[in-house]
């Protein structure tokens, strides 16, 4: 089932999509149905030019993410365990070392303040990933160097995706009624909060960080095509396909 969910999200990646119906374009104008190269070339500008722009990246990641203002979880209260996401870790060739992303590091960040102000008996790092070290064991000595103590932390280096994560922390605590402190990218929250809920009945989401701003005024210039506004369209429409295959499995 993993398997299936995986190859679903890399053949719904708008950038593979694209290239496919580049191919399939460039193929019949160098075939005899040259008349058939228009259908598969002017969708892929389309896509290419329409989830390029920050209107519409703004767009699918503010659905994502609109429910996890700073303002929406200031009032965490007292937390009995902070759990924190991994999303992922680089392996420079010249170091040998496994050491957490940036959007890894921003969840650590925001997972050791949250711990420190709630008062949380433990901080819970989550998350197999596939380098050479767990994320959660990169993580976990990462928090340490941060302070955290370390008979305060606890690692899962075994779960895969967001389902697995919230499987293994009901195994690990059986009070479901204890508030757990969810730390994970705002646009990531809506499908992991739903997953915990499922097994705790106390889940605080915690935005770390955001791929877009507030709303303002569109400028002509958000209408030029760019790479950074691409990248947020393919993480958001890469969640939304995580989000509905969860709810499909659920159904």
């Amino acid at each position: 089932m993993d398997v299936l969910y995986t190859f679903t999200k890399s053949l719904i990646d708008p950038v593979a999509i694209i290239v496919l119906l580049l191919a399939a374009g460039t193929m019949a104008a160098l075939s005899k149905r040259k008349g058939r190269a228009a259908l598969f070339l002017a969708p892929a500008l389309v896509l290419l030019y329409g989830l390029s722009i920050a209107p519409v990246s703004g767009a699918l990641c503010r659905w994502l993410e609109q429910d996890y203002t700073a303002e929406s979880t200031v009032q965490k209260g007292r937390l009995d365990v902070v759990i924190v996401l991994g999303g992922g870790v680089v392996e420079p060739a010249e170091t040998g070392e496994t050491l957490p992303s940036v959007q890894t590091a921003s969840r650590l960040l925001r997972a050791v303040q949250v711990f420190r102000e709630s008062g949380a008996a433990h901080l819970l790092c989550s998350a197999k990933g596939i380098g050479r070290t767990s994320e959660g064991d990169v993580m976990a000595a990462a928090a340490e160097r941060l302070g955290v103590p370390r008979e305060k932390i606890l690692v899962d280096p075994v779960s895969e995706n967001t389902r697995g994560h919230a499987v293994e922390a009901d195994r690990r605590f059986t009070d479901k009624t204890i508030r757990i402190g969810l730390v994970t990218s705002a646009y990531h929250l809506k499908r992991a909060e739903r997953e915990f809920r499922l097994y705790f009945a106390n889940v605080v989401p915690i935005p770390s960080d955001y791929l877009v701003s507030r709303p303002r005024e569109i400028r002509t210039v958000d209408f030029v095509p760019n790479a950074g506004s691409l990248f947020k369209s393919a993480v958001a429409l890469h969640e939304m396909t995580g989000n509905l295959w969860y709810m499909l499995i659920r159904s």
